[in-house]
């Protein structure tokens, strides 16, 4: 469902659909009538605009985690890479902030 939705977003931003910060009103209902039908789920545009929301707020922290030393991205996997020392260092901080 991800990919799909991705991919129709995309496009629609390729096409000119998303002018500033936002997708236009055609763009979203284009991806709930593809989800809908693809999928066999009842999907409204305040579905997809949550999950664009959500996908905003995790590609932040992928690219705020990418700018720090120590961390790569592998771009055939689309994910980030470290070194273990590099990972543990880093969860160790997470988790005195969070304690």
């Amino acid at each position: 469902m991800e990919h799909v939705f991705l991919e129709i977003l995309a496009e629609e931003a390729q096409k000119g659909n998303k002018p500033s910060n936002t997708f236009k009103t055609v763009s979203i209902k284009r991806v709930v009538e593809a989800i809908s039908e693809r999928f066999q789920v009842q999907c409204d545009a305040k579905h997809v605009e949550n999950h664009l929301r959500t996908v905003k707020n995790q590609w932040q922290i992928i690219c705020k985690i990418r700018g720090e030393s120590g961390f790569g991205w592998d771009d055939n996997m689309k994910m980030i890479t470290c070194v273990r020392a590099t990972y543990d260092a880093a969860a160790m901080v997470i988790y005195v902030y969070i304690c």
